[in-house]
């Protein structure tokens, strides 16, 4: 089968991580070839870590993009795609127009990834969803909504989860003490990790509030808060919190790490604060390492923790309540152990990435014919 992956996005964060990713599971067994944005990040990626045929297209308007359009459709036809795989929204119009502009007229799946907020029933987003032939959406809640925003199209809209890697390695014991004795944490320190984009909506400041909490009742926590700042200085606005909260001795600060399944393993849990995911992927990473997890009982996330049996979960964008999961782990070693052991069960089973791409897989073909 002939698949082509679409995406003109020009950054470089999940969504077109995945898109990489796909194109590389796809091309076990298909001939794959990516159209990306000639000045995108993701091209930059795809240029050094993979050999898969790429075209290029500059970004063009989301609402009529008819010149990128035709060049698209000449691609689709020169290389007889049999689907198009599409993932970013403002492609839609594209891909949407450059199916119906070529002559072999391929099968359009749209993987969304991100929330639908507002009905699509005017007659120009009729227009582009009459030439989707498939809808994966990244969770239940999501399809939910696609299915409520997008009526009409039904028997088009379905959720295929995630799937995530395992770990490349486990770390020893040995090695768990020795890297964690290096960023200044002692043996006996029970560590709360916290890995995304620092910037508001993510809720680092929640974890921080939760430790000055924690310090009131006479215990100390520390906390392990990893990624690379959106808007320069909020890292310095997070310290200087810290400190008003007497806290900053308890807090280790890394920028982004490569490898967060490693950065987890240090861990004796992880906590996913933001305010809403759509999905949460930190959370079945860290589950399959083994690692206790902590989310918000908003957005996907409920469908990846089961609460008191594969995670806990607190009430979004409050730090009382996330003190009170924290403090739960603290003090019952074997709940966190029990805890921590179901979750991996669970994302092994849901979340496994050789299950999820074979089920992409499955579903393109079934659109093509």
């Amino acid at each position: 089968m002939n698949i082509l992956e679409l995406c003109l996005s020009p950054g470089l964060g999940g969504l077109e991580l995945y898109v990489f990713r796909s194109a590389q599971a796809l091309a076990e067994n298909n001939h794959v070839l990516a159209v990306l944005n000639t000045a995108g990040k993701l091209t930059d990626y795809f240029n050094a870590h993979s050999d898969i045929e790429a075209s290029y297209l500059e970004k063009s308007s989301k609402v009529l993009p008819l010149f990128n359009a035709r060049k698209l459709a000449a691609i689709i036809d020169r290389n007889e795609i049999d689907v198009i795989h599409m993932h970013w929204g403002n492609d839609l119009a594209l891909a949407a127009l450059a199916k119906k502009l070529s002559r072999g007229k391929p099968a359009l799946v749209y993987t969304r990834q991100m929330k639908i907020t507002r009905y699509k029933t005017d007659f120009y987003h009729r227009l582009l969803y009459d030439q989707m032939d498939l809808m994966l959406t990244i969770t239940r809640q999501l399809e939910k909504e696609a299915r409520t925003f997008i009526p009409g199209r039904d028997d088009r809209i379905t959720t295929l989860y995630y799937g995530v890697n395992a770990p490349a390695e486990f770390l020893s014991h040995d090695e768990i003490r020795h890297q964690r004795s290096e960023l200044g944490f002692n043996d006996d320190d029970f560590v709360t990790g916290l890995l995304g984009r620092l910037e508001k909506g993510k809720g680092q400041h929640l974890l921080i509030e939760a430790l000055a909490m924690a310090r009131r009742d006479g215990l100390e926590p520390k906390a392990l808060i990893v990624g690379h700042e959106m808007n320069p200085g909020y890292r310095s606005e997070l310290l200087q919190q810290a400190r008003t909260l007497d806290v900053d001795s308890n807090i280790v600060f890394m920028d982004f790490v490569p490898e967060p399944q490693k950065v987890m393993q240090l861990c004796d849990c992880i906590a996913l604060t933001s305010r809403e995911e759509t999905f949460g992927l930190v959370l079945p990473e860290a589950m399959r390492c083994g690692i206790a997890v902590i989310g918000s009982n908003k957005g996907g996330v409920p469908e990846i923790i089961t609460h008191k049996k594969t995670g806990l979960l607190f009430e979004s964008w409050n730090s009382a309540s996330l003190y009170k999961q924290i403090h739960r782990l603290y003090t019952d070693a074997d709940f966190r152990k029990a805890l921590a052991a179901n979750g991996k069960i669970d994302a092994d089973s849901r979340f496994n990435t050789e299950d999820h791409f074979s089920s992409l897989e499955r579903h393109l073909i079934d659109a093509a014919h």
